[in-house]
């Protein structure tokens, strides 16, 4: 008896969800707009889920349902997304409209993930104004300036190791080396603590750090589909993106630098200092809290840590599937430490136009974020999809999508959208970087508050390293590129970029002697 009542329960449990399946999944059909029909439950999920597919690839089918369509559908299980193919919808969605969608849909649930769920990308509303504009002027200009020095000590000791490898050594996974940069850059300029990653691959921040912000991969996409669309599930299992140990010593690190530096009167020369600043504001307004200077500071380091190192990894090899632009890059590289006798500054890199266009091609044809989303407040018409039929009505709590890989090698607005072209930015840089379909940071109020420190970052990074080494393949480099299937993310297959690395004979002098006094300078681990 208990058996047939468990069946019946199930069977029971089993008819629910195959209507609420077919009602869900139904709703473009009722509203005319085109989409790609979906798999029970999972919607057009199944062939990412599967493994059969990449993220670009499932959003491209969608994509190229109609060269015509303003907009088309898709399923994220059983929540519909309308997929913007309009760049004027763009701007109008994310610009001149953004009051009716100024929100991210949420990836984490913040009960189950408190320090990820308090990220400046995650908050909504006026929270997200307030917290925005107190952030603002943590990164512009003249304070990213303040913190290249620091920067390009990172790089300096980073690109001073490779360039001493010995033969067998050469050959490596260039992904896991740049993590070990972009920790010590994070490390330094936003947590006030100088570490040297290469000669101590096991400090406690580059562990707990790469531990706390490695969520990529497959099972990192089950994490994330299961917060998005059944939070009460994940909260009620306990299904967490981060470990306690690792949310405690962020935390604790954070309280205990503030309370140090409160009782001893010391100032910092980093981010957290920064925001420490902005607790008491001369004008009486309301302040960052020290949960908010956790959260933001985690931010920077969750934002940075894997977007950074990956991104610069797809620079890398790019460089060596098409080594004639390395040797370019390296020439203007050569001739900007000729004129500055081995000296980098801020300055003068920002002036390397070539360095500015690599680095800008290589964002347009592999973003690591494939598509943009906005959450809609308030109804909003959009025109007709398609001539002859009706305007469709966005409502509140509705997600929309701007899919910006697919943009990206749309022919209509890239020629050759699928070569690797950097003089496209040097021939029309202004006019792609002014438009709505380049938007490798964002777009609108939401677009990326970390865009230029990214940027400097990556910048400093390849200068010093391609003033020192030879980028070659190796017999594991993957060319062309295979990226990972399964992810939400773009990745290269596995998440690796294999690579040889030969030091060059006709590095500067300035640059080799600044490199080998800053690789003994520095301390390893020190406040």
């Amino acid at each position: 008896m208990e058996y047939l009542s468990i069946v019946l329960a199930l069977f029971a449990v089993f008819l629910t969800i195959y209507y609420y399946n077919r009602k869900k999944h139904s709703f473009f059909k009722e509203h005319g707009i085109l989409y790609v029909p979906p798999a029970p439950i999972v919607g057009n999920f199944g062939s990412l889920l599967t493994k059969r597919n990449t993220i670009q690839e499932v959003i491209q089918k969608s994509y190229d349902l109609h060269p015509d369509a303003k907009y088309v559908g898709f399923y994220d299980f059983l929540q519909p997304i309308i997929i913007l193919r309009d760049p004027d919808l763009f701007k109008t969605i994310a610009v001149k409209n953004s009051e009716s969608f100024p929100d991210h849909r949420q990836f984490v649930d913040k009960r189950t993930d408190p320090l990820l769920g308090g990220m400046l990308f995650q908050l909504s509303g006026e929270q997200w104004k307030e917290q925005r504009n107190m952030l603002s002027p943590t990164f512009t200009s003249s304070k990213i300036k303040s913190m290249f020095r620091q920067m390009s000590d990172c790089a300096q000791r980073f690109t001073t190791t490779l360039s001493k490898l010995s033969e067998k050594e050469r050959e490596v996974e260039m992904r896991n080396l740049l993590s070990r940069y972009t920790n010590d850059v994070i490390a330094n300029c936003v947590y006030g603590v100088s570490v040297d990653t290469m000669k101590e691959p096991k400090n406690i921040f580059f562990v707990y750090g790469r531990a706390a912000t490695m969520l990529i991969g497959f099972l990192t996409t089950i994490r994330v589909m299961l917060h998005r669309n059944f939070p009460n599930l994940t909260k009620a299992l306990r299904i967490r993106f981060m470990k306690k140990q690792h949310t405690d010593f962020f935390t604790d690190m954070v309280q205990k630098t503030i309370k140090e530096r409160e009782a001893t009167g010391t100032q910092g020369s980093d981010m957290l200092q920064l925001m420490m600043d902005n607790r008491k504001r001369k004008d009486g307004s309301k302040g960052l809290t020290v949960d908010n200077i956790i959260a933001h500071a985690f931010t920077f380091y969750f934002g940075g840590f894997n977007t950074v190192s990956s991104q610069s990894s797809f620079i890398s090899h790019m460089l060596v599937e098409n080594p004639e632009v390395q040797e370019r890059l390296q020439e203007e590289i050569d001739e900007t430490l000729e004129k500055t006798n081995g000296q980098l500054t801020y300055e003068t890199i920002m002036e390397m136009k070539y360095l500015d266009a690599v680095v800008n091609e290589t964002l347009r044809l592999y973003p690591i974020v494939v598509f943009l989303d906005r959450i809609c407040t308030a109804p909003f018409e959009l025109p007709p999809a398609l001539p002859g039929k009706k305007p469709f009505v966005v409502q509140p709590g509705m997600n929309v999508w701007i899919p910006a890989h697919s943009v990206y090698r749309d022919p209509r607005y890239f020629e050759n959208p699928d070569k690797f072209d950097p003089d496209r930015f040097l021939n029309d840089g202004k006019k792609i970087l002014n438009s709505a379909t380049y938007m490798p940071f964002g777009i609108g109020p939401r677009m990326c508050i970390g865009n230029r420190f990214a940027l400097t970052e990556m910048k400093v990074l390849l200068c010093h390293l391609l003033a020192r080494c030879n980028l070659k393949a190796c017999s594991r480099t993957l060319i062309p590129m295979e990226l990972d299937k399964g992810t939400l993310n773009v990745a290269a297959k596995n998440n690796q970029f294999w690579l040889k690395i030969e030091p060059r004979k006709n590095a500067h002098p300035a640059l080799l002697q600044n490199g080998m006094a800053n690789g003994v300078a520095n301390g390893v681990c020190k406040r």
